[in-house]
């Protein structure tokens, strides 16, 4: 009787780990799947839908794999110092985690980009462009012109492996100077 109990307990076991190895996350569809929002970033412009993605989802995880690492630097105009600063992407990164936990509401729009610089999908070249956006916070809007560096290259660090990619070679923003 104890030699069937405990042959009964592996095998519900077994099937139990079985099942759960087998499941996927709905939240989380893959690449390629045609209901997913996400693209392979492989072009500038599925970068740029990507990071349109992130904030309209409040994906902190996404977001953080539109921007280089190392290297990535995000320049802004202080206005209450009446200075440019700049932000390295741990600081950028927190910051972009409490815009998506403060705003309920957030939408991003590219505006006027062309159908040649969205399909753009050169690896190892540094390309450079400006594009208009208009940001939703709830209810106030933003406008604005983002001058974005971007490369398609693998991430050169081990610790800049991306759990989404892997090693594959995508577009990253390598600088974004904002200009509202």
């Amino acid at each position: 009787m104890a030699l069937n109990l405990k042959a009964a307990t592996l095998c519900l076991t077994s099937a139990c780990l079985a099942l759960l190895g087998s499941c996927e996350n709905p939240f989380a569809p893959p690449l390629g799947d045609p209901l997913s929002p996400w693209t392979d970033q492989t072009t500038v412009g599925g970068l740029l839908e990507n990071f349109r993605n992130a904030y309209v989802h409040h994906d902190s995880l996404r977001y953080a794999e539109c921007l280089a690492c190392p290297g990535y630097q995000f320049n802004y105009y202080n206005s209450e110092l009446g200075e440019y600063e700049m932000m390295p992407r741990e600081t950028d990164l927190v910051s972009t985690g409490r815009l998506f936990r403060h705003y309920q509401d957030l939408d991003l729009r590219w505006v006027g980009i062309s159908d040649d610089l969205a399909a753009l999908d050169t690896p190892d070249s540094l390309i450079t462009f400006t594009v208009l956006f208009e940001l939703r916070l709830d209810q106030s809007v933003l406008t604005g012109h983002a001058n974005f560096s971007v490369l398609r290259s693998v991430p050169m660090e081990d610790i800049c492996q991306s759990p989404i990619f892997g090693v594959e070679p995508v577009f990253r923003i390598i600088q974004w100077d904002d200009d509202l």
